[in-house]
């Protein structure tokens, strides 16, 4: 059998062939405005860290650690951790892709995708709205 044409591959692109989960599942469209958010949310965060900081090097250890470091540190066993643990980005990005339900009947504590878009907006804005409040008070 020789190589596709350009013609039968985008088809098959566009049939969902050779994908996990086609285009109109439930959930999918969800995901992928979640995934695409991602990196302008992350660097309004970086940004917001950024004039907070005023240090190139520390600002970027501070954001990775804060995007991705602090997620790994809570459970999901405690009340209190789990709460923390989804207000962070990385965990409501997780719920936002996840396009099952969580089992009613789990010991876990699951976040609400209403949450998680609220963690996405909120974020940034503080960060921003912060960076914003201490640049207007500081010695420049």
């Amino acid at each position: 059998m020789g190589p596709a044409s350009p013609d039968r591959v985008s088809q098959a692109i566009l049939d969902g062939h050779h994908a996990g989960v086609p285009i109109t599942h439930p959930g999918v469209f969800r995901a992928l405005v979640a995934s695409a958010l991602l990196a302008p949310v992350c660097a309004l965060v970086g940004l917001g860290l950024g004039v907070l900081l005023r240090h190139g090097a520390g600002t970027m250890v501070t954001n990775v650690f804060t995007l991705l470091g602090w997620p790994t540190m809570f459970s999901e066993s405690n009340r209190w951790s789990v709460e923390i643990k989804h207000a962070l980005v990385s965990a409501a990005w997780n719920r936002l892709v996840q396009n099952w339900e969580p089992d009613p009947g789990s010991l876990g504590y699951t976040a609400t995708v209403a949450g998680s878009w609220i963690v996405y907006a909120l974020w940034p804005l503080i960060t921003v709205a912060l960076a914003e409040l201490v640049m207007r008070h500081r010695d420049v």
